[in-house]
């Protein structure tokens, strides 16, 4: 039987990505393992939107996760959901497109 620890956040070998928005911006970028689920969580006390967005060329061109052409992956709460990526390299982040008040808090694990 293989036993094999691994520091918090690196479960799956991929290092968590965590952050704040205080102001509109971009974190940081995270590439899962393919065919495997990851998290993307946002928390606490804001008035802002948040996207979910993917680049298919290393951080060239950002697309915002659609479904028939409609965004889908646009937060104005708190949320946690789970998103699965086919494709080797794909980078995800989060973007801050608005901000009103209050604090951000943002993690994206696998």
């Amino acid at each position: 039987m293989l036993n094999i620890l691994q520091a918090p956040g690196t479960v799956s070998g991929q290092t968590a990505v965590t952050g704040t928005f205080t102001a509109t911006g971009n974190g940081a970028s995270f590439i899962p393992i393919p065919g495997r689920g990851f998290n993307v969580s946002l928390w606490g006390t804001f008035v802002g939107t948040v996207v979910l967005e993917r680049s298919f060329d290393s951080g060239t061109t950002w697309l915002p996760i659609t479904g028939a052409g409609v965004a889908i992956s646009t937060f104005g709460g708190p949320v946690s959901e789970v998103f699965e990526e086919p494709e080797y390299g794909v980078q995800y982040r989060l973007r801050c497109m608005s901000f009103g008040s209050g604090t951000i808090n943002y993690r994206i694990s696998q």
